[in-house]
């Protein structure tokens, strides 16, 4: 849980301070792009990541066989944190829906910061699942790594 709470003010810290930027270039760019594609990316990245964990799941299985099921009890944990990574990138799904809809909300719009606080945000939510990304991606490697020292 305590990963889940540094990854979000990571995000939070990165989206803010990538907002104030766009604001010091006077960009919309960055803006523009995540309201029309962030909840495609999201998808994708969760598609992305279901599969990449189906694949390495199917290699623990073999490393576990390998072994005559010794070892089975080391990768429990492992099953916990990519159930939890798929809920987050669920969770962000949700939250980026919902901040693109108070984006566009002229009474939320009067509210004095609202935009930066939306788009920070909503960049949060984009970093984010780019970190969830790495994390399956260092996983992959992790056993990639100890298939090759066999």
């Amino acid at each position: 849980m305590t990963t889940v709470v540094k990854t979000t003010f990571f995000s939070l810290g990165i989206g803010f301070i990538t907002e104030v930027i766009n604001v010091w270039l006077n960009s919309s760019f960055l803006h523009k792009f995540l309201e029309a594609n962030l909840v495609t990316i999201l998808i994708a990245l969760l598609a992305i990541n279901a599969a990449t964990m189906g694949i390495v799941l199917t290699k623990v299985m073999d490393i576990v066989e390998k072994n005559n099921g010794f070892g089975i009890s080391c990768f429990s944990k492992t099953k916990t944190q990519m159930l939890i990574s798929i809920k987050e990138q669920i969770v962000i799904i949700v939250l980026a829906i919902a901040l693109l809809i108070l984006k566009n909300s002229p009474i939320v719009l009067n509210i004095e910061n609202s935009e930066l606080l939306l788009n920070s945000s909503i960049t949060a939510c984009f970093i984010y699942s780019l970190s969830i990304l790495y994390d399956t991606a260092t996983g992959i490697l992790v056993i990639i790594n100890y298939s090759d020292e066999e």
